[in-house]
């Protein structure tokens, strides 16, 4: 297993000129992910006394990512880019990662903020960031990744929450990376979390989210954040609308343009007919669970519905020839288990992940990166068997760490199973000496 850990800096290059003509890659498919975890997947724990006691998506940490592991593993993203990763080290998003299969990782530590990471079935190089000084400000979460054997470069953003002119500086940060890394001929992707809202998303915004708009009046969040630049005061002529000057940049960036995924190629009109065009917030969050959390008209929010809040503020921006090799573009708000069961993304963050997924005509990448066809059942586990299902010949011992990502006992494997038994109830990574790495629920 490799993975890739990174110490902080301020990498300074050189941008060189060069011909700007598009490579082939050696892929025919990527699928790419870009999803705000929640402080780590630990705001549903009612310990934190973040939540209203009996919210309905209440769950431990080790619990909700479990059911995120089941989650990715469902989907099978090639690349997921990650926000708030609250309490992860580089040994933990490792242990994380390879729980759905990917054995490549990158944190950016981003100093008094929380982490924003990537991960990948396909080898990664990481290659710059910055959370010092830029432009008068100090920059958050932004950093650049590359696939080592393909010219895709990632660039993972979390522009900050409470200050526009703030996410503008950033911006003009991931743009200086976009356009660096073309020039570099690589196709580039920004994606992540963004706080602001899209031009393109103006006529829904205005017409379906007023409740939102007034609430923020109500938590007085209307002088810099996400509203109208030239609406300045405190009151309702501040929420009248929502401000789009930072999403702006991205579109209006004419030297070399790129495409929102999300809005060119997903289904938007079955989204907007449902109410679900967009990906923040979740029915997780308090607004919709707490009684005493109270509107400026004095009526408790939890008498407002999803649809007058939720909106677009996490996107995946790509450079337009490589998104014009979309084949499908989705915002997730639930998927199918194994039980056919429908799980709601609402149980475990409150962000909706995006997904792309870009198809081309090449051939697949030389190096074959295949996945060890190995499961481990049941799951949960009740009665400490765990059976193991594997095309692998050579298994014998397997290696338990706690959710911590903490090394804690190896068992040897007989008959193709283990006998954790003795282990108390909670959620465990289990590691095969083939390298095949699942997380497990003992109840």
């Amino acid at each position: 297993m490799k993975t890739t850990t990174i110490l902080i800096g301020i990498l300074c290059s050189v941008m060189l000129p060069v011909n700007a003509q598009l490579p082939n890659t050696n892929l025919n498919s990527l699928k790419v992910m870009t999803w705000n975890v929640w402080y780590g997947f630990s705001q549903l724990s009612e310990s934190n006394g973040i939540i209203p006691t009996g919210h309905p998506y209440s769950a431990s940490q080790e619990v909700v990512q479990q059911k995120a592991t089941d989650f990715l593993i469902s989907e099978a993203p090639d690349v997921i880019a990650f926000q708030e990763l609250k309490n992860f080290d580089s040994n933990k998003l490792t242990t994380f990662a390879s729980s759905y299969g990917h054995n490549y990782s990158i944190i950016f530590d981003r100093d008094t903020q929380q982490p924003t990471g990537l991960t990948s079935k396909y080898p990664i190089d990481y290659l710059e960031g910055n959370h010092a000084s830029y432009n008068g400000t100090n920059l958050e979460g932004t950093f650049a990744a590359k696939l080592k054997d393909n010219p895709i470069v990632f660039i993972v953003v979390h522009l900050k929450s409470s200050q526009k002119n703030h996410r503008a500086k950033e911006t003009l940060y991931a743009l200086e990376l976009y356009q660096k890394y073309r020039d570099l001929n690589n196709h580039v992707i920004i994606l992540g979390d963004f706080n602001s809202m899209s031009i393109t998303d103006r006529n829904y915004l205005e017409t379906n989210i007023n409740k939102r708009l007034e609430y923020r009046i109500f938590k007085n969040k209307c002088n810099h954040d996400m509203n109208k630049e030239n609406q300045p005061d405190n009151g309702m002529s501040a929420c009248t609308t929502w401000d789009y000057s930072v999403m702006d940049d991205y579109w209006n960036y004419s030297s070399d343009p790129m495409k929102d995924t999300t809005h060119e190629y997903g289904d938007r009109t079955a989204y907007e007919n449902t109410s679900f065009w967009g990906t923040f917030p979740t029915t997780s969050v308090n607004l919709f669970h707490d009684s005493t959390v109270i509107d400026h008209d004095g009526n408790p929010t939890t008498t407002h519905t999803q649809a007058e809040h939720l909106g677009r503020i996490d996107y995946l921006i790509a450079n337009n020839s490589l998104a014009e090799l979309t084949s499908d573009a989705r915002i997730i708000h639930n998927y199918q288990k194994a039980d056919n069961t429908t799980a709601l993304i609402d149980e475990m963050t409150d962000h909706y992940p995006l997904i792309t997924t870009f198809t081309g005509s090449n051939n697949l990448s030389t190096k074959k990166y295949i996945l060890n066809k190995t499961k481990l059942y049941p799951n949960p586990l009740r009665d400490g068997l765990l059976k193991i299902e594997t095309t692998s010949k050579n298994i014998h011992t397997a290696d338990v760490y706690d959710s911590l990502g903490k090394k804690i006992h190896s068992y040897p494997i007989n008959n193709k199973t283990i006998n954790i038994s003795n282990l108390e109830n909670g959620y465990y990574i289990i590691k095969m000496n083939n390298g095949f790495t699942q997380g497990i629920l003992k109840e």
